[in-house]
């Protein structure tokens, strides 16, 4: 799905798909489509099924040991550590009454009273495995919550176990390697037409139904097909994956879920995928340097104090306009993450991105916002670039902000460098941090970074090490650079101007997440391009590791 500038554009044919011509040497477009759409289904199961086989086994662990055991505790955290992307733990009495949260920064939840919540109703009353809707979490998001009943040594029902999680961080994790490299796109819906997943993020949290951007009568119309039935193939207008033009949707969609989840997972590949407009491949690749890009945002916002927004903004987003030069162009957002200027991706305008994450999972709209506020800066992601067919490439931006309100940027593609890790990669990364919080919520911080800045220990094994910081920069921990050792490096900047210990403490803050920095390398010996992620132990400190890029 992409979000239209103006409805009135959105002209939606819904035709069944038909059967068309191909030749003997490659199987029919929508074969192909289907056998997609079937691996994601399958996956995205795989994923639910893998979470309910976990969480079984902590609840058999509690059951022997009791709700409040050290062992179940234990098994709990296991779980979590075999699916990073979960965010907590609830166990709970079948009276509704907290006895364990993990991991500890949700400790302040044991003892509450959570039996008037409907999840726990139902869980309480069904006693069986089960999956919730997507629902606004006491921890801040959306997310899932994926329960499993407690019985006792005699059989009786004492209570359950539950695991929350973002759905978009599950079914991605199923969807993007499947997809990538490929001309489709999977979004997938519940049966109430609030949107879990797509592979365009801005849409996630949308309903198809109740967001004005969806009242066209032919959407409507295709959308309602697809909720009430448990598969089928239809074709709608919408706009394409980079945001520049509409295109027909070929579309077939089936059913994923279980344990009385019921998830739409739709495919869709746009009939003339392969054309590009003309606009975007005349467009010169990179020339200016980040010197060049940084001044060119100084004049951006320069202009917008002078001129006003309203004025600003109809420059910024002239295509043909002064604002574009090159492969550099001015965006820019408010202060809540809302796109104000895109030139070449005017169908984003108005839209919320605050919580939009590139391929690696670098929050870098919420990052650019934290710099903004903090009076500007730089900052690395992956962005698709028009020069080489929308390709995921590294990109340098600057942002400054224009006023307490909004900020402008830019950004300079980085040439040359291999910026991605794959799923593995970062789960393991996210594992081995999140193991470190976990030793350093019930060693505490003394002992912990004692352990971490032991060079000889397990928690500083070359390049895989542990660092820590308060989250005001103050360094906690760092082994093999121990000179820096209770220093504060909340202005440290990298060789690029990204400053690091500022956006990973921002991280910290949201939870956890990912920043890409450059670093020293222990086991080369020199800077090298480095995705970290990070994890608040509690409000006052954070532990983070990272992994090199071609490690």
């Amino acid at each position: 799905m992409r979000t239209p500038a103006c409805i009135a554009i959105l002209l939606v044919a819904v035709v069944v798909l038909g059967a068309g011509c191909v030749g003997e040497s490659q199987p029919p477009p929508e074969e192909a489509e289907k056998s997609v759409l079937l691996e994601a289904v399958a996956r995205i199961n795989g994923e639910l099924e893998s979470i309910n086989a976990s969480i079984g086994e902590s609840a058999r662990v509690l059951g022997e040991t009791g709700l409040r055991s050290a062992a179940g505790k234990e098994a709990v955290q296991r779980a979590m550590l075999n699916h990073p992307y979960t965010e907590s733990t609830l166990v709970a009495t079948k009276e509704g009454i907290v006895t364990m949260a993990v991991p500890e920064s949700y400790a302040g939840t044991v003892g509450s009273d959570i039996s008037s919540h409907a999840e726990t109703e139902r869980s309480v009353q069904e006693q069986v495995p089960l999956v919730s809707e997507v629902f606004p979490l006491a921890e801040g998001y959306a997310g899932v919550a994926q329960s499993y009943p407690i019985f006792g040594a005699g059989g009786e029902y004492i209570g359950f176990v539950s695991v929350a999680y973002r759905s978009d961080a599950l079914i991605g994790r199923a969807i993007v390697p499947l997809i990538n490299g490929t001309p489709y796109d999977i979004w997938v819906t519940q049966t109430d037409g609030l949107v879990v997943y797509d592979t365009t993020p801005e849409e996630i949290g949308r309903n198809l139904f109740a967001d004005p951007v969806y009242q066209a009568p032919g959407l409507q119309e295709a959308f309602s097909r697809i909720v009430a039935e448990p598969s089928g193939s239809l074709e709608y207008s919408f706009w394409e994956r980079n945001w520049e033009r509409n295109v027909t949707k070929e579309a077939i969609w089936d059913t994923a879920g279980i344990s009385g989840t019921e998830w739409r997972v739709v495919a869709t590949r746009s009939a003339d995928a392969g054309e590009v407009p003309a606009t975007t491949g005349e467009r010169p690749p990179v020339a200016d340097t980040a010197g060049d890009m940084k001044a060119f945002v100084g004049e951006a916002a320069a202009y917008a104090r002078e001129h006003g927004r309203t004025d600003a903004l109809a420059a910024f987003n002239n295509p043909a306009g002064e604002f574009v030069r090159d492969e550099l162009y001015i965006f820019a957002y408010d202060m809540n993450g809302t796109v104000l200027a895109l030139p070449f991706q005017q169908a984003l305008i108005g839209a919320d991105r605050s919580a939009v994450h590139d391929v690696s999972g670098v929050a870098y709209i919420a990052g650019m916002k934290r710099l903004a506020a903090e009076g500007g800066g730089s900052i690395n992601y992956i962005y698709p670039n028009p020069a080489r067919g929308y390709a995921e490439d590294l990109k340098l931006g600057y942002v400054l902000p224009v006023d307490e309100t909004w900020f402008v940027g830019s950004g300079v593609y980085i040439p040359g460098v291999a910026a991605t890790f794959n799923t593995s990669v970062r789960e393991t990364l996210v594992q081995r941090v999140k193991a470190a919080r976990d030793y350093a919520q019930k060693q505490g911080r003394e002992a912990a970074c004692a352990a971490f800045n032991d060079i000889s220990g397990d928690f500083a094994d070359g390049e895989a090490y542990i660092f820590a910081y308060t989250m005001n920069g103050t360094t906690l921990a760092l082994p093999y650079q121990p000179e820096y050792i209770g220093e504060n490096r909340f202005d440290l900047e990298d060789r690029y101007g990204v400053r690091i210990i500022l956006l990973e403490s921002a991280a910290a803050e949201s939870g956890g997440g990912f920043v890409y920095i450059t670093y020293y390398n222990p086991d080369t010996g020199v800077d090298g391009l480095k995705l970290c992620y990070v994890a608040p132990v509690d409000g006052e400190w954070f532990v983070g590791s990272g992994v090199y890029a071609g490690a």
